[in-house]
């Protein structure tokens, strides 16, 4: 047997219906002091933001509250979180909400523990310490930031989304209750998915695919394909949002062990010039990527099918495009707002995302990363 090395790396999970409501057990375990609460308006207005400051004061502690972060938050938006941060001198960050608010919440407790600016830590391996310890909250089942060592942020003067990667922020809990996901809104539930979706697929098919991770990405696909349609056409339905979660995890675990490929790659210039936000870019670059890599990918898209649960005879691209249109994505750029013009801007600047691209099974070139861009205009 010649197999390759590969290494394994997760957080400690807590996961289950209402098991955020015993937060306060993890705080006083941890030893902390001072909770600064990371979140966005949007949950604050929910109510959710709220109910969790009311668990954490179960544990005694004094909670500092940050609810500015903005949906796909700018590094300026992460600096004024980690100045309010430094000044109120918290010993535990607690992040709650989509990547936009755990990845704010990861980097606000690195700098805690570095000195420096954020845009010193932009890249790989960067960061020298662990900072203050996190616990990580999930309202959506998507991103998989609460199991992830990478957080990305929009740089305005470079009109790019990047992200500062480094394992020390690994959270230290990532806690995940399904019920904190039933009041995302259908077409968040519906992007974020398929964004799980893309996780699941890349790391089973990507170069970095190994054998502890195929397994999770192998569930992760069976669990979201099963869940995903179920909880956008009801978001109330516990035990879809329930599946959808543990989905999430199980692809986020995959994803956190063998990265991402072009999908990713592709969509992180739509973010960065178009603004499109990350859950959606990669939901209307799934197809056309898959196309693109099909022929050379026969028996692994099969497996993908499969476990799908797609009908006899339809390929994985045809039933990505028919899920996609079930739940509401769009099934082209231009809807976005994207345009002809751009296409080479957009290529120009994806071929430069070598840390993703090199792990696709097709090393993929500049043309066929235009081809694909106009085949999803």
């Amino acid at each position: 047997m010649n197999m390759q090395t590969f290494s394994f790396l997760a957080p400690q999970v807590v996961f289950g219906v209402k098991s955020a409501e015993n937060i306060s057990e993890h705080i006083t375990r941890m030893g902390a002091k001072h909770v600064l609460l990371v979140s966005d308006r949007g949950l604050e207005k929910a109510g959710l933001v709220d109910q969790l400051r009311a668990w954490i004061g179960k544990a005694n502690v004094t909670i500092t509250t940050y609810t500015d972060i903005e949906p796909e938050p700018s590094v300026d938006n992460v600096r004024a979180c980690v100045n309010f941060a430094r000044q109120a001198g918290c010993s535990l960050v607690v992040g709650m909400g989509g990547g936009s608010a755990m990845d704010s919440a990861k980097v606000v407790a690195t700098l805690l523990g570095n000195n420096g600016d954020i845009m010193d830590y932009l890249g790989q391996n960067k960061v020298p310490l662990k900072g203050v310890p996190t616990i990580l909250l999930p309202t959506t089942a998507g991103t998989g930031s609460e199991i992830g060592r990478g957080a990305l942020f929009y740089v305005p003067e470079r009109h790019s989304k990047e992200a500062v990667f480094s394992s020390h922020m690994l959270t230290d809990l990532a806690l995940i209750d399904p019920v904190l996901a039933l009041s995302a809104p259908a077409s968040v539930t519906a992007s974020s998915g398929l964004d799980a979706l893309c996780h699941a697929i890349e790391s089973y098919t990507g170069r970095a695919a190994n054998p502890l991770s195929m397994p999770f990405a192998e569930l992760g696909i069976k669990w979201i394909g099963k869940y995903l349609a179920p909880a956008v056409a009801d978001g109330s339905n516990l035990e879809a949002r329930e599946g959808m979660a543990l989905g999430c995890l199980y692809a986020s675990i995959a994803l956190a062990n063998a990265n991402t490929h072009a999908v990713h790659a592709l969509a992180y210039p739509l973010q960065g010039k178009n603004r499109i936000v990350h859950g959606k870019a990669n939901s209307v670059l799934l197809p056309y990527v898959l196309k693109a890599l099909a022929p050379s990918l026969p028996e692994k898209f099969a497996n993908i099918a499969s476990w799908m649960n797609l009908a006899q005879g339809v390929s994985l691209v045809e039933g990505i495009n028919r899920l996609s249109e079930q739940i509401g994505i769009p099934a082209k750029m231009s809807v976005m707002g994207v345009t002809a013009s751009q296409l080479e801007d957009l290529t120009q600047e994806a071929v430069q995302i070598r840390r993703l691209l090199d792990n696709c099974p097709v090393l993929l070139d500049g043309l066929q990363i235009q081809a694909i861009y106009q085949d999803a205009l």
